[in-house]
């Protein structure tokens, strides 16, 4: 399954046999979702992300984040969480940044992953077995039920859409189960003031979110924090190419496992700062880390220059 904020969804041909009107169905469901959660035209507007964090790896349980936008001009993001604090201004052509530098927690990121709301769409590897209606409590949902296959991978998955307004109320992808709840109406769309994640069954996360329009847009709202470090956008940029990326020599003793690792990739090639995102085998953490740290790419280049680049891996165990 792809994942995306802002996409346009197109008709996809299913490599898996299924009804071709109930495929149909789905994407118009998918489509009418995207339809109704994306504004065309924001005005300046102040977000506010409030979380708590349930069976976290992090001793911190609450955090929180600010977006500042002014639109055509520049942004203010403001994140806290423990002893992870970072702002940083974008304005014009020039990024302010102050804060700890360290890579952001595992559930910082997973924050911004389901924030304002996390919208999907088809591929080739979903199969569409089934729509069918629910009843929770007044409200009426549809529900698309679905398969993910990958190779060896199969994973039974979920979403479920509000009837009366399209909205994507709940997605069972995998392990993940994600719930949207309490919405707000901001530029004409609905948007979840309540997000709930939780993996295996346990809970995770629970962010409070909300969003108005910013009053207030004069010029010290994107005023660079004292002690800032100021760098230049990229005018032309080239990702990271990678050179060597061995997996886990493949084995017979139980299913295939993915285990999502987070790195910078320095300007000498090699991942620094790896932390592991998601795993749902913690015992195989410290192999996969191990792993990322065997692994060499060319480095991103920003206007001709090496320069260190934040980066997701999957390490892949077979038959572990």
């Amino acid at each position: 399954m792809t994942l995306a904020l802002l996409a346009l969804i197109l008709t996809p041909t299913f490599t898996f046999a299924q009804d071709a009107e109930l495929g149909t169905r789905a994407v118009a469901m998918l489509e009418r979702a995207h339809a109704v959660s994306v504004a065309p035209n924001l005005p300046n507007l102040e977000r506010v992300d409030t979380f708590q964090t349930f069976d976290s790896s992090s001793s911190a349980r609450e955090g929180s984040f600010t977006r500042v936008v002014v639109q055509g001009v520049g942004r203010r993001e403001e994140t806290n969480f423990g002893d992870y604090h970072l702002t940083q201004v974008w304005a014009g052509t020039t990024l302010a940044t102050t804060g700890t530098m360290q890579l952001a927690p595992a559930d910082v990121t997973t924050v911004m992953r389901l924030t304002p709301i996390r919208l999907v769409t088809f591929d080739q590897s979903d199969v569409i077995r089934s729509i069918s209606d629910r009843q929770i409590g007044e409200r009426l949902l549809q529900c698309i039920a679905f398969d993910t296959i990958v190779g060896q991978t199969h994973e039974d998955n979920e979403l479920c859409f509000d009837s009366a307004n399209g909205t994507l109320v709940s997605e069972k992808l995998g392990d993940d189960f994600i719930e949207n709840s309490d919405f707000f109406t901001f530029a004409g769309i609905p948007l979840p003031g309540k997000i709930t994640y939780s993996m295996l069954g346990n809970k995770k996360l629970e962010i409070t979110q909300s969003m108005a329009v910013l009053e207030d847009a004069a010029a010290n709202v994107l005023a660079a924090p004292p002690g800032t470090e100021i760098r230049n956008r990229c005018t032309t940029f080239r990702r990271a190419i990678g050179q060597s990326m061995p997996q886990p020599a493949p084995m017979n003793r139980g299913p295939d496992v993915d285990i999502i690792v987070r790195g910078i990739i320095g300007r000498d090639g090699q991942v620094h700062s790896a932390l592991v995102q998601s795993s749902a085998r913690p015992d195989l953490n410290a192999e996969a880390l191990s792993i990322i740290a065997q692994w060499t790419f060319l480095p991103a280049k920003c206007n001709g220059q090496p320069n260190p680049t934040e980066a997701s891996f999957v390490v892949q165990f077979h038959g572990r």
